[in-house]
């Protein structure tokens, strides 16, 4: 399932950046539609997240689990929306993230995973955005989807089947309270709980600003600029792994402290490409340290962070900049995000899965 959330998730946030790029900014009222896409495509994830762990809590008994219908559902509004009005498209692009984010995260959970399965989600969707944006700037709107339609059709009916013969074949598929306390429960009060939470949303909020307010002169060669997203898109997996293997601790502090130095040369592009790698490796790590502390709550941890990509996108969709260069921002960031996490990480994180 994590595999298949994965291929759809960077077809669903490419076709919204081909409609968005292609077709609704290019409108009169083309900036307000990115206004409103962006809020309703990251900010409501929040609210409908806590929705779909309500859901789920309430057919606890029956073992239901409507992260497979959340998902479906965003995918057919996506398409939808494309057509439509960008309100539409956000709303089904929110519904499919929260969608599969839970899925990926009850299975990742229930197979041992310790975040991989994290990394693997996230990581396509930059993938998708850039893909969905150069078609849009090749004036490819029309065969772009129609291809991403059938293939997003494609991917839904095969995570139908998949879902349906995962259930029969293993009953246990949907984890109990027993199981997931088990397994990522944290031993934090509820204040440090809470200075993580913060934490990980502050930092969230940091990567989403430097990511929208850094750029790359490099980037403007087409072959740099493909390997730009792809460090991103590596950086985000790679984070999930390395810190399943050696520790959320080891990992935050070497891929901070890296990318902060990295930053400081990244106008050399061998130099800006581990940067960026290594800025994004925190992405699923992030998600994962608050499924640690609030493992019934998948759902509105997932929505509070892509609440934080919001908040990062309104500087810089309001014009504002700062006295300083890229360069400069990227590696004060880095270090920022270092101290938030690492305070959040000995406050909220007392579990040795966190640790370890």
């Amino acid at each position: 399932m994590t595999a298949i959330y994965s291929m759809l998730h960077m077809l669903v946030d490419g076709i919204c950046a081909l409609s968005v790029f292609g077709y609704f900014l290019l409108r009169e009222d083309g900036y307000t539609s990115l206004l409103l896409y962006n809020f309703c495509a990251f900010a409501l994830q929040m609210p409908l997240g806590a929705l779909l762990d309500l859901q789920n809590q309430n057919q606890k008994k029956t073992n239901a689990d409507r992260s497979l219908w959340f998902a479906l559902l965003g995918v057919v509004l996506t398409l939808i929306g494309t057509i439509t009005h960008p309100v539409v498209l956000g709303v089904g692009n929110a519904l499919f993230h929260i969608g599969g984010g839970v899925g990926t995260i009850r299975e990742d959970t229930a197979k041992g995973w310790r975040g991989r399965g994290l990394g693997v989600f996230v990581a396509p969707g930059a993938l998708g955005l850039y893909l969905g944006t150069r078609m849009a700037k090749q004036g490819l709107l029309r065969a772009g989807l129609v291809g991403a339609t059938l293939l997003l059709l494609a991917g839904g009916i095969a995570a139908g089947i998949l879902h349906r013969r995962y259930q029969r074949a293993d009953q246990n598929s949907v984890l109990d309270e027993k199981k997931q306390t088990v397994h990522i429960a944290a031993k934090g009060s509820r204040t440090s709980c809470l200075c993580l939470a913060g934490c990980c949303l502050t930092v969230v909020i940091l990567r989403s600003y430097i990511g929208m307010a850094v750029s790359f002169s490099w980037k403007q060669i087409p072959f740099l600029g493909l390997l730009s997203v792809l460090a991103v898109v590596c950086g985000k997996a790679a984070g999930g792994f390395l810190a399943a293997r050696f520790g959320t601790c080891k990992v935050v502090v070497v891929s901070l402290l890296l990318a902060a130095v990295g930053y400081l040369e990244s106008a050399v592009a061998p130099i800006g490409l581990i940067a960026l790698f290594c800025f994004n490796m925190t992405m699923p790590i992030t998600l994962y340290l608050l499924i640690c502390v609030y493992p019934r709550l998948p759902g509105f941890c997932f929505g509070l962070l892509t609440f934080g990509l919001f908040l990062g996108f309104l500087p810089s969709y309001l014009g504002t900049e700062l006295p300083v260069s890229g360069e400069i921002i990227g590696s004060v960031g880095s270090l920022i995000s270092l101290v938030l996490l690492g305070i959040g990480i000995r406050m909220g994180g007392r579990s040795e899965r966190i640790l370890d």
